[in-house]
């Protein structure tokens, strides 16, 4: 009696779980289109180097040249794990970006990877998809075949927990998020920085508890090549990005001049050119990012179109 009891229990708590799962897949499918099984092994390597140079060996909490910028939990092995894989499934009206995580060092070959992260992009009308793969156990995922989100959502994390793991708070600008982790790979991934964005939202699931408004100072030289948002492009990924902060993991090279100050990406500029050109532009920034209701901060929704 009991085990039945408990069975129907696990099935009245799973039931809402698999329901939005499969309602938030079938929405994405009809707002950006099916997305292909893939395999990790088709992705680029993204590299970890230290003083410029890829390292013998890797240690756990180890410090880089170019840090992962990824909140990668306690137990992982920090923020210079090698070997995660970025690949791009993008095509004529979709683009669509993969992330194979690494936490824990492995081996080079190695396709078990700790998580997989699915963002699915419509360009024309700013429709956006998040999925995510973890192990609530720790076991690592097998990357030489996963399966395509629209076809199974239930592999995937729920969507509540998506939502909860705050993946828009970073892309609260555009759907791919440039770091110099990533940069290193940057022709694997899809750009559209100035492209209508919002998140696809069913049965109440909290995307769009996500923030989607952009801050927009005239003549401000930073929001020439991107947007920026009011939560993390206005916060510490600013800070980072701009010689304000030092990013955890990163060593002596990574926290220097130029690397230290890596927007725009390899500007070639001296110090002091830097200083000239974008310090004007950064203290606006922060202003606003403090107060985004100041006039000059012409704060407003992201476009969206559909």
């Amino acid at each position: 009696m009991t085990r039945h009891l408990a069975a129907l229990l696990w099935v009245v708590l799973a039931a809402p779980a698999f329901a939005s799962s499969t309602e938030y897949a079938a929405a994405c499918q009809e707002l950006i289109g099916d997305i292909p099984d893939f395999s990790c092994a088709d992705g680029e390597a993204v590299p970890v180097t230290v003083n410029g140079q890829i390292p013998d060996n890797y240690t756990k909490d180890m410090t880089c040249d170019r840090p992962a910028l990824l909140n990668n939990g306690s137990a992982s092995d920090g923020q210079c794990v090698p070997y995660s894989r970025i690949l791009d499934l993008s095509d004529e009206t979709r683009q669509i970006s993969v992330m194979c995580r690494q936490k824990k060092i492995r081996a080079p070959d190695s396709m078990e990877f700790d998580e997989i992260d699915v963002i699915a992009h419509n360009p024309e009308t700013g429709a956006t998809c998040w999925f995510q793969k973890t192990e609530s156990s720790g076991t690592p995922i097998n990357g030489e075949f996963v399966i395509s989100p629209t076809s199974d959502p239930d592999f995937y994390n729920p969507p509540e927990e998506v939502v909860a793991d705050g993946c828009g708070n970073c892309h609260d600008n555009d759907p791919f998020m440039y770091s110099p982790f990533v940069g290193q790979v940057w022709g694997n991934v899809p750009v559209n920085p100035f492209g209508p964005y919002y998140h696809v939202n069913t049965a109440g699931l909290g995307f769009d508890t996500w923030p989607v408004t952009q801050i927009q100072p005239r003549d401000n030289t930073c929001i020439g090549c991107h947007r920026i948002g009011i939560d993390q492009t206005c916060g510490q990924l600013a800070d980072w990005a701009t010689g304000q902060s030092t990013p955890p993991g990163a060593n002596k090279l990574g926290s220097s001049y130029p690397l230290s100050n890596s927007m725009p990406p390899y500007h070639g500029l001296t110090l002091n050119s830097w200083n000239v050109i974008n310090t004007p532009a950064v203290d606006t920034l922060a202003s606003c990012c403090t107060d985004p209701t100041q006039t000059i901060c012409n704060a407003s929704p992201i476009r969206r179109a559909q």
